[in-house]
Formats: C-alpha cells, structure tokens, sequence
C-alpha cells in the first residue's frame, strides 16, 4: 500500500512528463522553449506559494531551487502564467483522488465510503472583469458596492478527509447542479463498484435530485427544510416510515432537465424512507433517505447525518487556514490555478496528516488526560517549508531524510482532543479578507 509520502513524490514528478505538460497548455505553442521558469517551474511555484507579494514569492522559490541568478522578473512571470491551463491541476488531483482509494487502506463505514456534499462562497478579486466573469453578490443597501464573489461546490470523504472533487463557478449557479457534477465525477474516480453514502444538507432536496439519483449507485440522506413535504411529514405515524411522495404539476414544472421530467411524468411517485429525530433543542429534524432500515436504524440515521459536519470543518481549513481567498491575480485564469492548485494541497496535507495520526495512534500514552491529533497550522506551514526542498531533491536517501524530518517536526507539535465542546458560529461580515495591495511581506 502506498503511504502519502509515495503520492506527493509522485504527483511532484509527473510534472515533468510530457503528458502532465501536455495539459497543462493553453495553446500547442505554450511552454515549447526553453526559459528561466519553464513549465515545471511554475507548476511547483504556484503549490508552493506562501500569500506573500508575487515578487517575493519569485525571488523564495528561486532561493529554494538554488538559482538565485536565475529568478525572473514579476511582469516574465506573470506572462508565463497566463499561459498555464488550470486543468492540470484538477488532472493531478483526480490522478491522486485515484491512486488513494485504489493503493491506501482508507477507512470506510460499515464497507460504504461516506461521503457529504456541501457548497461556499468564495471571496475573489473585486475587480471589474471577475465581477463579469463569476457574477456579483447583490449589493444591499444604498452606495454600496457590489461584490465579485464565486461559488464552490465539493464531495468531501468523512472518514478519510479527503476532497474527492470541487467546482469552482459562477455566484448565480445552482448548487444543485454543481452538486451533480460532484456525484457525477465522484463515480468516474471511484468507479460503479464502490459502496457509497452521500449526506446532503438543507437546500439541495427536490423532486429531479431525486431522480437524478436513482439512477446511480448511491444510498444519500437529505436534510429538509421547514415547509418541504408538510403534506407528507403529517401524515407520519412514527418516526421511521416509507412515505409516498406524489410528482404533481407543481413539483413536474420546478424540473428543469427533460429527461428527468420525461422520467418522472412515466413513474408518477417516489417512495422514500422518512426519518424524523428529535434535537438537543427540542425540534424535530427530518431526514430522507433510501438506505434500507435493516441496513441503518432510526436513530443511526440522525448520528450518521451529524457527520456531515466534516465537510463545513474543511472548508474552514481551505479558507483560513490555506486561506485559499488570498488569489494572487486579477484574471479568471489565475483564479482557477489558485482555487485548483489549493485544493490538490489540501488532500495532499489531509493525505499526510491521516498517515501522521495513524503513527500517533500506534505510539500513543495511555497515562495522558486527552487523546491527541496533529496540529493542522503546523503540518500546513511545515508542509510548505520543506516541500520544495523534498520535490527537487534528486538523491532518494536525502529525500527520504527531508520527509522524516518533516514528519517529526509536524509529530511534535499536538494538539488536545477535547469531546463534546461546542461554540456558536460568527459569520464574517465585510469587505475581503484578502485584497491584492496588502498582500503580506512577510
């Protein structure tokens, strides 16, 4: 089985295959010379960048490398990068999205891989061009100004942190259609053979989402809102019931896609199992689901759908920890190479961390007050310090040496485990965390 160490190294050394550089190009002239900063070099620049000024980003990177004398200017680099096609990146991640599930020993539940879709809103560069190109949030309120803003979509695994896909899109689109590019991408990485579960909040439930996904292999279970299938919650004698949710011409006309409207016209209703549970608060919570009751009891269902709770802590890490809305240009192209590029990080980071705390858990103090984890700060600033260092390296006994001092630096500094403490959440409200004329220094 392959650990962390042999898919970084060997996402790293694709970058100098023909293939790899053959995605990687926008047009079939791009990246055909020889230059200071060829293909490569800009490939390991972008995953290694630090949120700091373009200029010294260039000038660190070229002092990690050893070719100080080489560096190149910002305006030579800038241009070199207009011309490097995002997709590279989402190519390299689906490679490495493969390899993980196909040569580790990732962990399941109960046999399915479980999984959660959810989406954010991504700060990007206010700049009249990225308000065109993703759209704007509205602006509420007299004088004020619009904001560029993008909407991401991802299919997170619970179990192994591990971001199977993500999109990157316009502010106005729906989620629910990017979370069927999620599902569908999901199935071509992971093939039709694997058990999966998929959790899915409020928001996404509708008559086509569910018909979209009978067709797949697929067990989900969907958080409803208030005011969605009242008729079929009053009629629910207990907790746990097959209802039956008729497909009227109100719900036919909200389908959008007309081959699952020419599909729901032909079956007429869909049967579903409902779960109701009730909240620490009191409330009453239902959930739909098509997982068989022998499969999952009742009140498994409610703990199981609480897991969902992963995906909204990785992209907690995704903006403030790898503070992915620091974008480092103005145009669309270099949006996606960031938005692209951070996320193969993060699974890679995610990747290193699972093998770090499995290493912990086997040499763990049975006499310590709290069971530990690794400190994610840390491993991410860490990662980044030496990661160039270990990419470049020729000699695989030295390299080998680097990634272990690494591993060691990351092992000694932990982090307390503490059960059951909970905080209110505080929504930031304002202008970008993230603006290009105060990109740090330092």
């Amino acid at each position: 089985m392959m650990k962390a160490y042999d898919r970084i190294l060997e996402t790293f050394q694709k970058l100098d295959t023909p293939r790899i550089k053959q995605v990687g190009r926008l047009e079939n002239k791009d990246f055909t010379r020889d230059r200071k900063m060829p293909f490569n070099d800009i490939m390991r620049y972008i995953l290694s960048q630090k949120g700091k000024t373009t200029t010294m980003e260039i000038n660190n990177y070229f002092k990690e490398i050893n070719k100080r004398e080489d560096r190149v200017t910002k305006q030579a680099f800038c241009k070199q990068r207009c011309r490097l096609n995002p997709k590279v990146f989402i190519q390299l991640n689906h490679e490495y999205i493969e390899s993980f599930y196909k040569n580790s020993d990732y962990k399941t539940y109960k046999e399915y891989i479980l999984t959660a879709i959810d989406g954010t809103i991504l700060e990007i560069p206010n700049t009249k061009e990225l308000q065109l190109e993703y759209q704007c949030q509205s602006a509420k309120g007299e004088h004020v100004r619009k904001s560029a803003r993008a909407k991401v979509s991802g299919v997170y695994d619970l179990e192994n942190n591990i971001m199977i896909d993500s999109v990157i899109d316009k502010y106005t689109t729906s989620e629910r259609s990017l979370a069927k590019k999620n599902i569908e991408t999901l199935f071509k990485l992971l093939g039709d053979d694997k058990k999966v579960i998929t959790i899915f909040d409020r928001g996404y439930i509708s008559i086509e989402m569910l018909i979209f996904l009978m067709e797949l292999p697929i067990f989900y279970i969907f958080r409803l809102q208030s005011g969605t299938y009242e008729d079929e919650k009053s009629l629910m004698n207990n907790d746990d019931e097959i209802i039956n949710i008729e497909i009227n011409k109100s719900r036919l006309k909200k389908i959008n896609d007309k081959d699952i409207k020419d599909k729901a016209k032909q079956i007429g209703n869909i049967n579903v199992r409902m779960v109701r549970i009730t909240l620490s608060t009191g409330e009453d919570e239902y959930l739909l689901t098509n997982i068989p009751h022998d499969e999952i009891g009742t009140s498994e269902i409610g703990l199981l759908y609480f897991k969902r709770w992963g995906i909204e802590t990785s992209y907690d890490v995704i903006k403030n920890k790898l503070c992915i809305e620091n974008i480092s240009g103005k145009k669309k192209v270099i949006v996606e190479q960031d938005f692209h590029a951070q996320m193969l990080l993060f699974n890679m980071i995610e990747d290193l961390k699972n093998d770090a705390n499995k290493e912990l858990e086997t040499n763990k103090n049975s006499e310590l007050k709290y069971e530990y984890k690794i400190n994610v700060n840390i491993l991410i600033g860490t990662f980044r310090e030496y990661i160039i260092k270990i990419a470049i390296e020729e000699n695989s006994a030295k390299r080998k040496r680097m990634y272990e001092y690494m591993l060691e630096e990351i092992m000694e500094n932990l982090v307390p485990i503490r059960i059951g403490r909970q905080f209110p959440r505080s929504p930031y409200r304002g202008r970008n965390k993230n603006k290009l004329n105060i990109r740090r220094n330092s």
